[in-house]
């Protein structure tokens, strides 16, 4: 087991959602990539919780986010997307909840100093609700309203909702999260379906963003699943159906390919830059990458950014 020697960070000022609104009225906000993708390359198995990687490497961990951060990141996820209390027990990891997320946040800090912000990562909880499962409401919104209150303590700048594919559930989330006071960032992953835009439990595109701005999310969007070019369409659509919405994408690096070196994504890091650039143009203020996107994606949407948003390079 690899250690490191964790610093005891004082927390800054959480951003508020008028604070995150402000920065991204000035200038886009350019998020990291898949984490999972970068522990994968560094000998993280196939299937295994990044979250056992909190305690077990800390250093690998840390070097993810500082790879994220000298490509011009403006924000870190904590590795805390599967560290619900629900999730973290089917990983066994039960009880462990308030310890990986405050180490994870730690570890991000670290990386992160005074110019890049860390975000609360909060994904499902692996649980379905009826008629598919057997959760409840409640059970859901508990789990949250956990990981939430060990992210605030820990000290996040805000926290950032990703991969939601059933609207009930990414409401109990964004509920926990709202109540923290810190700005809440909450993407639901769709497909496009010759009939519109769905998440695979059946929530529409426009409902969906609507009503998560309703319960009081701070920004909306949508990762993974598709590529970067069909996320340019969503932006379009969510643009049009939530006008003045601060939106949030972050589309994978391509088509997933099994090579005999494991899974392969086909998009190249500028054609990838080039259709974030065009998120951007159609509304998008708050980008990044999901699965398959590294370090080197990151860089060309920095560059590709500044140079479309007539911004000063980092």
């Amino acid at each position: 087991m690899s250690t490191i020697a964790l610093r005891s960070t004082a927390p800054k000022a959480p951003m508020t959602p008028a604070e995150l609104l402000a920065r991204t009225s000035q200038r886009p906000l350019l998020l990291d990539g898949g984490l999972g993708t970068v522990l994968i390359a560094m000998g993280l198995e196939q299937g295994r919780a990044p979250e056992h990687w909190i305690a077990e490497h800390p250093d690998r961990i840390l070097k993810a986010h500082q790879l994220y951060v000298e490509a011009g990141s403006d924000v870190v996820h904590a590795a805390t997307f599967g560290a619900t209390p629900l999730k973290l027990a089917a990983a066994g990891l039960d009880g462990r909840c308030d310890e990986l997320n405050k180490t994870a946040v730690d570890l991000a800090r670290r990386a992160a100093g005074n110019a890049v912000l860390v975000a609360g990562d909060i994904g499902p909880t692996g649980r379905f609700l009826p008629p598919v499962g057997e959760a409840s409401d409640n059970e859901l919104e508990q789990s949250f309203n956990a990981q939430v209150e060990s992210l605030r303590s820990a000290g996040v700048d805000l926290l950032s909702i990703e991969t939601m594919y059933d609207l009930r559930e990414a409401r109990a989330a964004v509920r926990a999260a709202v109540a923290s006071g810190l700005a809440v960032l909450c993407s639901m992953t769709f497909e496009l379906r010759r009939k519109g835009i769905f998440t695979i439990m059946g929530n529409r595109l426009d409902d969906s963003l609507a009503t998560l701005l309703r319960d009081g999310a701070t920004a909306v969007g949508f990762n993974c699943t598709v590529t970067s070019d069909s996320m340019v369409s969503m932006v379009d659509a969510a643009a049009t159906a939530c006008p003045g919405a601060l939106l949030v994408a972050q589309p994978n690096a391509g088509q997933p390919r099994i090579t005999s070196a494991g899974v392969h994504y086909d998009a190249s890091p500028d054609a990838f830059a080039a259709d974030l650039v065009k998120m951007f143009e159609k509304g998008a203020r708050i980008l990044g990458g999901c699965c398959g996107t590294d370090h080197r994606f990151l860089r060309a949407t920095r560059a590709a950014l500044d140079s479309a948003a007539g911004a000063h390079p980092r």
